[in-house]
């Protein structure tokens, strides 16, 4: 029920052209004043922001363990680095390294502490703890590397300090043992500290010790700088000439341009439908085509007749009551014949557009010779005579 693009388009510039066209004029002027604004505007210095002054610092912990006692996993003398588990007796003395790195290109001063935490905890809330520091450095680094070195009695500590520790706190909590690093450093340009521990788990022939551990820390400066104008600011330089255009004025211009070519093709359509009024009624023809059928309608007084406004009225009568509307071509007449009322829109202008758009106009001779036939008819049922007339079947 619905017509073409292109009728549709006529009707749209047709109803309302002189609107469409004022609003696409003003566009283009809109479009045309940010162009130019543009075109002479100086754009503001655009700044960004870069990462300045990157330095890094790392502090590593690694652990390693010379083989003393008689095993035949490993040899005498032997020196076995961050296993998984040691053996108690073949190994008992282990030798932590804590080893930071900071910037090469400056002094720095470098503090790294190696302590060695006791704590007893119940339900993961710890009640005692105790803490011996074992190693602590203070160094100004010129080469880049801060290292400290420090030995640690495993199996002292589990026949000595642990075991006293584990017998208070039997059936209290738990006990666990940790070694803590702590490094400070100040670069003379950032400061800060690293931190890590790792647990040590002794058991009755072996003890575990988790290596190696690594953090790292970064420090930049962030600096805000202006970028480049060129960068900036892209521009369309015109071959030949020195003239050059922003890219985003030069977009302006294109949504200008295609403002104005729009305007001055609904006016072009406008102006070539010359009365309106008289395409409207054409459109509607042409849109409602599908709910009007070809007939022909009673002249009788049967039917009480409903007067109609609009064809768009009628449609809606036929469509809400579902029925279809009827083109008497004869008597220039839609209708909607519905329960004993008959709907009519009459309009003298419309006489033949139906024959437009496929519907051929129902020709009046033969309109007239149905006529008389069916006079002829009734006549013949009612038992009147008269004189013998040719017939249109002869």
């Amino acid at each position: 029920m619905s017509a073409g693009l292109p009728l549709r388009l006529k009707y749209v510039c047709g109803q309302y052209g002189r609107v469409l066209v004022a609003a696409l004029v003003v566009a283009s002027a809109f479009a045309f004043a940010g162009a130019a604004a543009g075109a002479t505007d100086t754009p503001d210095p655009q700044r960004t922001t870069v990462q300045t002054d990157q330095q890094a610092v790392s502090t590593s912990l690694t652990a390693t363990a010379t083989v003393t006692g008689n095993t035949t996993l490993y040899d005498q003398g032997e020196t076995v680095s961050d296993r998984p588990v040691y053996l108690l007796s073949a190994a008992p003395n282990l030798t932590l390294r804590v080893g930071t790195n900071v910037p090469t290109d400056q002094d720095v001063v470098v503090t790294q502490d190696v302590v060695l935490e006791l704590s007893a905890a119940r339900d993961e809330a710890v009640f005692w703890s105790e803490r011996r520091e074992l190693a602590s450095t203070t160094r100004r680094v010129t080469d880049g590397r801060s290292r400290t070195t420090v030995t640690l009695d495993v199996r002292r500590l589990a026949r000595e300090r642990l075991a006293a520790v584990k017998a208070a706190a039997d059936e209290v909590g738990i006990v666990r043992v940790r070694i803590l690093v702590n490094a400070s450093y100040d670069t003379g340009t950032y400061a800060g500290q690293v931190n890590l521990s790792s647990p040590v788990s002794v058991s009755g022939r072996a003890y575990e010790f988790d290596t190696p551990q690594v953090v790292e820390r970064n420090h930049s400066t962030t600096v805000a700088r202006p970028v480049n104008a060129s960068v900036a600011t892209a521009a369309v330089e015109f071959p030949g000439t020195e003239a050059s255009l922003p890219s985003r004025s030069l977009w302006w211009v294109v949504a200008g341009i295609g403002a104005l070519v729009l305007a001055v093709f609904v006016r072009t359509v406008d102006r070539r439908i010359e009365d309106f009024e008289t395409f409207e009624k054409y459109y509607e023809s042409v849109r409602y085509a599908d709910w009007i059928s070809r007939g022909k309608l009673p002249d009788s007084g049967e039917y009480a007749r409903v007067p109609v406004e609009t064809l768009l009225d009628l449609v809606d009568v036929a469509i809400d009551s579902e029925k279809r509307v009827i083109h008497d071509q004869a008597q220039d007449v839609y209708a909607v014949v519905d329960d004993g009322v008959m709907y009519e829109f009459r309009d003298v202008e419309t006489s033949g557009r139906m024959y437009e758009f496929g519907l051929a106009p129902i020709d009046e001779t033969t309109a007239t010779l149905e006529q008389e036939l069916q006079e002829a008819e009734a006549a013949a049922s009612n038992g009147e005579e008269g004189e013998p007339t040719e017939s249109w079947r002869d």
